[in-house]
């Protein structure tokens, strides 16, 4: 997994839909707040630093101008969001402030209704590139120069380009994916759909998972799930997900590059280090709920996986 840190700016426009920038953005914080999660930053800005509105009359207060923040350093990722009114959008500053921006950044995406604006800026000339599908017809009419996808996401090059909400989030766990592996990816997906195994049908959770098994990884991490407080056996794991120990064993290093043991141990601190941060529970009941024999051996476990200790992480939510 790259250490580097990996920055996305977000540049908000009036009519933005507030399901889509939280399906942009929630994964990236998921992302950042899993144990030993990548490095990853974010700014919201906008063309001149103004407060912005969403289509549902949410106000925005940003971070900065775009020009502020492109101008401090390099953009992994610069991500314009607009929604409603996009036409209104494509003027000569906005046009001027985004080219700008587009040269300090290695990869620049629309979602929603924001290949529009790229349209505008000549920045998706001769490049393949897709819409919200309200705008897909319309948005061939109007750029011809444009190869106009109905694909879910479209990448080219170093731009990319999305629809609505679902295919964003789509989109950030196909991000995350090729940044930092699809484990991470993974652990994100399922902290939206938590049944790992039933719902596996849904073009999230487990089906981020490229290897082979991807069936028999989808039922052992289920059954991993349901005994968070009462671990059971590998063997056991492997009985449910129907496949011997040694097949589990080689789906979880293929897909998630880690023995079975070692994610399901890494699914229960998980769960104590939650149990940490939103509860007063001693750390005896934690380590009860977790499956651990006693709160020494939570705590050894703890440290080790996470360089840092449950005490400290209770201090820092008492100061916040």
């Amino acid at each position: 997994m790259p250490n580097d840190l990996q920055r996305f700016v977000f540049v908000l426009f009036d009519g933005f839909s507030n399901m889509v920038l939280a399906s942009a953005l929630e994964p990236l914080r998921a992302a950042k707040g899993l144990p030993n999660g990548p490095a990853i930053d974010w700014n919201i800005c906008t063309i001149d630093g103004a407060p912005v509105t969403s289509s549902s009359g949410l106000t925005i207060t940003p971070n900065a101008s775009l020009s502020q923040i492109s101008n401090k350093a390099d953009i992994d990722y610069l991500v314009v969001v607009s929604g409603y009114g996009v036409r209104d959008h494509g003027t000569a500053k906005v046009r001027a402030r985004l080219q700008n921006a587009a040269q300090h950044a290695r990869h620049i995406i629309g979602i929603d209704t924001a290949a529009w604006i790229l349209g505008c800026c000549d920045m998706l000339r001769g490049k393949a590139a897709t819409i919200h599908w309200q705008e897909l017809d319309q948005f061939a009419d109007q750029f011809p120069d444009i190869a106009v996808s109905q694909d879910r996401f479209v990448q080219d090059g170093k731009l990319i380009t999305s629809g609505g909400a679902s295919t964003v989030m789509e989109l950030m766990l196909h991000i995350l994916t090729q940044q930092f592996g699809p484990a991470v990816a993974f652990d994100v997906s399922n902290l939206f759909v938590y049944d790992a195994e039933n719902q596996y049908h849904l073009i999230r959770g487990a089906d981020w998972l490229q290897g082979s098994g991807g069936d028999d990884l989808r039922r052992a991490v289920g059954a991993m799930m349901s005994r968070i407080e009462t671990p059971v056996s590998l063997k056991d794991i492997a009985k449910q997900a129907g496949c011997s120990l040694r097949s589990l064993d080689r789906v979880f290093h293929d897909n998630l590059t880690m023995s079975p043991g070692k994610y399901y141990q890494m699914l229960r601190l998980g769960r104590a280090r939650d149990l940490a941060q939103a509860t007063d529970l001693p750390l005896s009941a934690i380590a009860l709920q977790t499956g651990f024999t006693s709160s020494a051996t939570l705590s050894r476990a703890f440290s080790k996986t996470f360089d840092t200790t449950i005490r400290t992480i209770r201090k820092s939510r008492a100061i916040r």
